[in-house]
């Protein structure tokens, strides 16, 4: 998607993971096979003028609504994952709790594991901005692990890569995580 405003140009950058070997990047949507869009972001000068057209790209108007906007945004431009499945994460890990803890230990917003915090640099725990930015970097090292596969990153990251892994590249025949991945596939649409 080209967008032209008051002499400013701007581009949508298309990324097709699907094949094993090799990674296609567009700027034009011309297959719907793209794993991720990555939106080029304003320059610094024009961020004012594109606010109300950028916040309209970020998915539903409902998400602005949501606990933790903000953090949210800045961890879905780092990682090129959509805001939309981001809060749908939050919303079935926390339920946008900060202070969540689970019994297995996981802590936080995007309910982060010691080790996953450790290997994403997390220095404040209680710091809503590191835990979601640590969690969106493991989801994309996930999905780029699982070669885009939504619904096996997702199972990847309820039950771990290795349990997907072990099932032959499958969702894990678990209950919770049979659960969990329609759950956020829900929220993702609804927020999308």
């Amino acid at each position: 998607m080209l967008v032209m405003s008051s002499g400013i140009v701007k581009a949508d950058v298309y990324v097709d993971l699907s094949q094993a070997d090799e990674i296609s990047i567009v700027n034009t949507k011309i297959e719907q096979n793209y794993t991720f869009k990555i939106d080029e972001p304003a320059t610094p000068n024009t961020v004012a003028k594109f606010e109300a057209h950028e916040k309209d790209k970020l998915g539903s108007s409902y998400n602005h609504n949501l606990p933790f906007n903000k953090e949210v945004i800045i961890a879905a431009n780092k990682t090129a994952i959509e805001p939309a499945l981001i809060h749908a994460l939050i919303t079935v890990e926390s339920r946008h709790n900060p202070r969540a803890l689970s019994k297995k230990g996981a802590y936080g917003l995007m309910q982060l594991m010691p080790e996953t915090s450790r290997r994403f640099k997390v220095l404040n725990k209680d710091d809503p901005k590191q835990n979601v930015l640590a969690g969106a970097l493991y989801l994309r090292e996930l999905l780029n692990l699982f070669n885009g596969d939504l619904k096996l990153s997702l199972a990847a990251y309820n039950a771990g890569p290795a349990a997907v892994k072990r099932c032959g590249g499958k969702v894990p025949p678990y209950r919770e995580t049979l659960d969990y991945v329609p759950k956020v596939m829900k929220y993702y649409q609804q927020y999308s």
